[in-house]
């Protein structure tokens, strides 16, 4: 069989070009399927509204998450991403960081029970200044220990302002 695709070949190159073309093709359509888009969101229910930045599948976590709990006048940032060598209940320095400031937020690890990953939470924050940085232009960093990631300015000023206004604090 392989030297009968290889006389074909010889004898037609625009079928070796559409064999490869479609090769390609296919290669990097499964690649995009694998990179999901990462989007800002802003949800509202209730007492709680959500700015979250990961991909838009409900399946999974996003990435960065701040919580507003209008009722009880508490804001929660979790942080999903894997913590290198960290261990639930250690406490945890969640750095926030833009081109022209930065918001250091002390949390600790925790661990998600479906998956065993572990993550960063900073519970009941001073919320000011992570709207702040936030509103900041261009990308945004995110350290926590070993780990790190870059959020993209991308629909973000639309899901702050969303965010501020329907996040009601004393």
């Amino acid at each position: 069989m392989p030297n009968h695709l290889v006389s074909m070949a010889r004898s037609s190159p625009r079928l070796l070009s559409a064999i490869v073309a479609t090769l390609v093709t296919l290669a990097l359509a499964s690649a995009g399927r694998s990179e999901q888009a990462l989007m800002w969101t802003e949800k509202e229910d209730g007492g709680l509204t959500m700015l979250s930045y990961g991909p838009l599948d409900p399946a999974q976590n996003p990435l960065f998450v701040l919580s507003c709990f209008s009722g009880m006048n508490i804001v929660v940032l979790d942080v999903h991403k894997e913590i290198p060598d960290a261990k639930p209940g250690d406490p945890l320095t969640i750095e926030l960081s833009s081109a022209k400031a930065q918001s250091p937020l002390k949390g600790e690890v925790g661990q998600n029970e479906t998956t065993g990953k572990t993550f960063g939470e900073a519970s009941d924050i001073n919320v000011n200044p992570v709207l702040e940085l936030l509103r900041d232009p261009g990308p945004l960093t995110i350290k926590m220990g070993g780990a790190s990631a870059t959020m993209s300015e991308q629909g973000r000023a639309e899901s702050v302002s969303k965010f501020v206004e329907n996040c009601k604090l004393e």
